[in-house]
């Protein structure tokens, strides 16, 4: 329920009480014909908005909707020198960007040349097309443009103003009132805005080119071509010039930035009620006579006084309703013993007899609302059928005037062309003498020009074929160049390296060795501890390993001894045969000083050897009987 339904409904109930006390109906009837007239005057705006625009919007909006559809776009390549690990595609552009930067070959893998880096070319689809650019850029004007025309019809559309003025001094018995009143009132009103039926049409049609407007700037490939920079002005490409959706859409473009007008008109109407009719003048009188209750009441102070008897108002009414209330179930309980029925059966036919009248006036009410609205669409064809008939004359009118013009001009036109034959027939002559000059000097002079331009390519193409054999010779020799420096630096590595390893296996043997005779010449002179501790099998291991390492240096100085002792003895026999007959050689001598000496050491050596035998064969059955 809106404000005004209830004021509507406060209003009334306030009359119906007023029209039951005798001294409120005097004071309104001395106030209403009192000689002084109330003046009610009413301004409200209508509006007439030109059609031409909605439609060529209308229009427009079909053709770029399918323009947006036909979703253009264009494949735009990005180039880019990227790291060889990373390329995953390589295409005929990286072949010929490596050709021309051979400096990006530095390396060769199972031979074949691999670059470092390449050139790698990626290509996505772009939806910012000039013509995409365009339909965003019109979406937005059309946006603009209707926007600010429908918020200023709006205004006006819902603008109400109301006036009121009335000047009177009324005695009425006892009473005597004087009042100046002055009313202003202006507001957004609901109820005015819909007298004006026609420009609600063209409203509605406004709103529904905002919306689709709104949908179509919603669209991926608008929000996408957003993004992008906003075109400045116009230039007719190809496609807005021979595409008939496109081609539509700058004629809307054209119109729109051309169009001087506001499109609408506002004209203010002002109803004046002077003076009032006498209804109208009674239900003033009662608003004149509550704003003079309310002074009396609070200018005396009396709401306490007026609040306690309207509570016992309200109290004896109560009473009384009741009483009443009493009354009527007395009735109904004698109704129901002489209907010979019981209450609740009573009840139930009550009920039922309620619920068919209801289901009656149900269908009543239906029934009148289908028979009001049958004849609001009848009254509604009446008025369309006499409208059609009116519009069928005009047009019939129309077409015999047509039929006229046509046929003056099929005369007209068949004249000018018969005209225009003879002087295309006489131009084409001319033409064709023209054209076979210009044939004849264009043959020779293009035949010249092949000629020359052939020269010139194959000079070209023999300069291009030499450089190119040059360049690949160069960047052949270069690699080779490199290649070969970077075998010798593998091959001196590698040498170093094994030079290194066999110093490391030098090294390792002789901190063996050391090892081996230090921890001999320890047990030779008792100096073991119980960190040597060669019972386990690591100590026994580490032990084995150490005498492999002595009885391989053993052998290898004895092979070198043997060579030296050979040496040796074969030069005391050489110096022997050169001395003296019967005299021994100094070195002789020595010789066999040295000689005499190995064989003491090595016969000790015999003897020390089966006691270690002994040694090591009673530990191992020792670790034998452990085990």
């Amino acid at each position: 329920m809106t404000q005004e339904d209830q004021l509507y409904r406060a209003f009334g109930e306030f009359m119906r009480i007023a029209e039951e006390n005798t001294q409120i109906l005097s004071a309104e009837h001395a106030i209403a014909d009192a000689p002084e007239h109330d003046k009610i005057v009413v301004v409200h705006n209508i509006c007439h908005v030109e059609e031409d625009w909605i439609a060529a919007i209308e229009r427009g909006l079909v053709f770029i909707g399918r323009a947006i559809g036909e979703d253009r776009q264009f494949i735009r390549s990005n180039g880019e020198v990227q790291p060889i690990e990373k390329v995953k595609h390589i295409s005929r552009e990286s072949v010929q960007h490596l050709s021309k930067h051979s400096d990006m070959i530095t390396r060769e893998q199972k031979e074949d040349i691999v670059p470092d880096k390449l050139y790698t070319v990626e290509r996505l689809n772009d939806y910012a097309v000039y013509e995409n650019r365009f339909l965003y850029a019109l979406l937005c004007r059309i946006r603009d443009f209707v926007s600010v025309r429908y918020d200023a019809i709006m205004r006006a559309y819902r603008l109400y103003r109301g006036e009121f003025k009335s000047q009177k001094k009324v005695t009425a018995g006892m009473r005597r009132l004087r009042f100046n009143l002055d009313l202003t009132d202006e507001q957004d009103d609901v109820f005015a805005a819909a007298a004006d039926t026609e420009c609600a049409v063209y409203l509605d049609r406004i709103d529904k080119i905002r919306q689709s407007v709104l949908f179509y700037l919603r669209t991926p490939l608008m929000v996408e071509v957003s993004r992008v920079e906003k075109i400045k002005r116009l230039t007719k490409t190809n496609v807005l010039r021979m595409d008939k959706n496109f081609r539509e859409a700058v004629t809307l473009y054209e119109f729109l930035l051309n169009y001087e007008g506001d499109g609408y008109t506002i004209e203010s109407q002002t109803s004046v009620l002077d003076p009032v009719s006498a209804e109208i003048a009674r239900e003033l009188s009662l608003s004149f006579q509550l704003i003079a209750f309310l002074v009396y009441e609070h200018g005396l102070g009396v709401e306490a006084y007026l609040k306690e008897e309207f509570e016992k108002e309200e109290k004896r009414r109560e009473e009384l309703r009741q009483q009443e209330l009493a009354e009527r179930i007395k009735a109904l309980k004698r109704r129901v013993a002489e209907s010979g029925m019981g209450m609740e059966e009573y009840m139930l036919a009550l009920e039922e007899r309620n619920a068919a009248l209801e289901a009656d006036s149900k269908e009543l009410v239906v029934a009148r609302a289908k028979i009001e609205e049958l004849e609001q669409t009848v009254e509604r064809l009446q008025a369309d059928i006499a409208e059609l008939n009116g519009e069928i004359e005009e047009l019939n009118a129309a077409i015999e005037k047509l039929r006229e013009e046509m046929k003056a001009a099929e005369e007209e036109h068949k004249r000018q062309m018969e005209a225009l034959k003879a002087a295309h027939e006489e131009e084409i002559a001319a033409l064709n003498a023209a054209h076979a000059e210009q044939m004849s000097a264009l043959k020779t002079a293009h035949a010249e020009q092949m000629a020359a331009m052939k020269k010139s390519y194959e000079e070209a193409a023999q300069r291009s074929e030499q450089s190119h054999r040059e360049e690949v010779k160069r960047m052949r020799s270069d690699y080779e160049a490199r290649l070969k420096e970077g075998r010798a630096k593998t091959d001196a590595v590698e040498r170093e390296l094994a030079t290194a390893k066999k110093d490391l296996e030098n090294v390792e043997h002789e901190r063996q060795l050391l090892e081996a005779r230090l921890t001999s010449i320890r047990a030779e002179h008792g100096l073991l501890t119980e960190a040597d501790d060669f019972t386990t099998e690591e100590g026994f291991n580490a032990l084995e390993h150490e005498f492999e390492v002595l009885g391989r240096l053993v052998r290898d100085k004895w092979t070198d001894v043997k060579r030296m002792l050979r040496k040796e003895f074969f030069d005391g026999i050489r110096a022997t045969v050169r001395g003296k007959k019967g005299q021994k050689s100094e070195e002789y001598t020595e010789l066999a000083a040295q000689s005499q000496d190995r064989r003491a050491r090595k016969a000790a050596a015999e003897e020390t050897a089966p006691a270690e035998e002994t040694v090591k064969k009673e530990q191992d059955d020792t670790d034998g009987e452990n085990g």
